[in-house]
C-alpha cells in the first residue's frame, strides 16, 4: 500500500468513526432530576460505575435509591483515584442507610484493592496544512498497584509516535515513581507527569519529586530532553464559583537560558451547558506573556479559543509543542483562533477535531493547521 493511500484510508477511517452517534448518557434510564445524575454519569465514562449489561438501568425511569447504592457499593471495592473515591465517598455518605443494609460500612470506605491495575490507551492521530500531511500511532500500558497500604507504584510504558513514513522512536518508559504519604503529604518519586494548568507552561515528564496537601502540589526534578532542572508550585481552588489555578515554574538550564514562568487559568460555567475558560503565563525575564481565553459549549463538545503567545513564553514543552500540527515558529511566537470538536463514540472512545488559524507575531500568515485524534481507552 503506497503512502497516498495509507493516508486516504486513515482519514476515510476517523471520519467514518465520527459519523458514529456519540455516546452520551451511559444509563440512559437513569432521571437528569436526581442529585447524583452528573456525578453517576463521570463514574461510569471512566469505568468506575457499571448498570446492567445493556448499560441501562432497567425498571422505572428515576432508579430507585437501593439501585443507586448497588452501583455505590461496587464503586467502593474498586481501585480509586484520589477524586473518584471523593464523588464514591459523597455518593455513600448519601445512601448510607441503603448501603449499610447491603453490609457495607460507611464509617471506613477503604476498599480492598488489588495488587496490580492494568489500563492503556492507543492513539491514531492525521494532521495535515497547506503543503503536508501526516499520520502517527501511539500505544501505552500502564500498570498501577500497591506495595502496602501506604506505599504505591505506577509505571507507563509508550511506543512512541509511530509513523509510516518514519523510523520509530522505540519503546519508551513515560512513567515510573512511587507514592506515599508522609508528614501530612502525598508524595511521588520519580519519573512521572507534569501538567500546570492547561498545559501552556508544561504539559510533560519529569524525574523528581512532589508533593500535594489540599489544593497545593509543589514539584522539583529534571526535565531530560530539556536538560533543565525544574521547580514551582500550583495552587488550585474555587473561587465565586470558578475552578482557579496558580501556576509557577522555575526551569534552569544546564545549557542555554534559564526561564521563570507566573501564571493563572480559571474556568467558570456561564449556563448549565456553556462554559468560559482564560489563561494568562508571563516569563519573568523575557517579560513575554502568553494569552488564552474561549468559550465551549460543554453538551456539545464544541470550543472556541483565541491565543496569542510571545516568544519567551512559547516552551518546547507544552501542549502546543506536542501537537502534530505543533507551531513551526514557537520561537517567534503566535497568535490566532483555535475551533474544536470533541466528541464521545462511547464511554472509551474520544474523537477530537481541531482547526488553527494562526499566524506569527509579526503578522506573517501560518499555514492553516487540521488534525484529527482518535484516541481509545481499555
Amino acid at each position: 500500500m503506497n503512502k497516498k493511500l495509507l493516508k486516504v484510508a486513515v482519514t476515510s477511517a476517523l471520519t467514518v468513526a465520527f459519523a458514529v452517534p456519540a455516546f452520551a448518557n451511559p444509563f440512559v434510564d437513569v432521571s437528569k432530576d436526581h442529585w447524583a445524575y452528573d456525578a453517576v454519569v463521570e463514574l461510569a465514562k471512566e469505568g468506575v460505575i457499571e448498570g446492567y449489561g445493556d448499560n441501562t438501568f432497567r425498571g422505572e425511569q428515576n432508579i430507585t435509591r437501593y439501585e443507586m447504592a448497588q452501583m455505590v457499593a461496587k464503586a467502593m471495592d474498586q481501585d480509586l483515584t484520589g477524586e473518584q473515591k471523593a464523588t464514591v465517598e459523597k455518593l455513600a455518605r448519601e445512601f448510607a442507610k441503603e448501603l449499610n443494609s447491603l453490609g457495607k460500612d460507611v464509617k471506613n470506605l477503604k476498599a480492598e484493592q488489588e495488587r496490580v491495575k492494568i489500563s492503556g490507551d492507543a492513539r491514531v492521530r492525521y494532521g495535515s496544512n497547506d503543503e503536508s500531511d501526516k499520520t502517527d500511532f501511539r500505544a501505552r500500558v500502564t500498570l498501577d498497584g500497591k506495595i502496602s497500604d501506604n506505599l504505591k507504584f505506577n509505571t507507563r510504558v509508550s511506543s512512541g509516535d509511530i509513523s509510516y513514513d518514519e523510523n520509530s522512536e522505540g519503546i519508551v518508559l513515560d512513567t515510573a515513581n512511587l507514592s506515599f504519604n508522609a508528614l501530612g503529604l502525598e508524595n511521588t518519586v520519580g519519573r512521572q507527569d507534569l501538567t500546570l494548568g492547561t498545559g501552556t507552561i508544561i504539559d510533560d515528564t519529569m524525574t523528581g519529586i512532589s508533593s500535594e496537601v489540599g489544593g497545593l502540589k509543589v514539584f522539583y526534578g529534571n526535565h531530560a530532553s530539556e536538560e533543565q532542572d525544574l521547580f514551582g508550585a500550583e495552587y488550585g481552588t474555587e473561587l465565586f464559583g470558578a475552578d482557579v489555578n496558580l501556576d509557577y515554574m522555575k526551569a534552569d538550564a544546564k545549557q542555554g537560558e534559564d526561564k521563570e514562568f507566573y501564571g493563572v487559568n480559571t474556568s467558570f460555567g456561564i449556563t448549565k451547558n456553556i462554559s468560559m475558560n482564560a489563561e494568562y503565563a508571563k516569563e519573568n525575564k523575557s517579560g513575554d506573556d502568553a494569552v488564552a481565553y474561549g468559550i465551549k459549549f460543554d453538551k456539545l463538545g464544541l470550543s472556541a479559543t483565541y491565543k496569542d503567545v510571545e516568544s519567551g513564553a512559547a516552551t518546547n514543552y507544552g501542549t502546543q509543542a506536542y501537537d502534530i500540527n505543533n507551531v513551526s515558529f514557537l520561537s517567534e511566537g503566535y497568535k490566532g483562533m483555535e475551533y474544536k470538536l470533541e466528541r464521545e463514540l462511547n464511554e472509551n472512545t474520544l474523537f477530537t477535531v481541531k482547526y488553527q488559524d494562526f499566524e506569527n507575531q509579526a503578522g506573517t500568515k501560518d499555514d492553516n493547521r487540521t488534525s484529527a485524534y482518535l484516541n481509545v481507552k481499555f
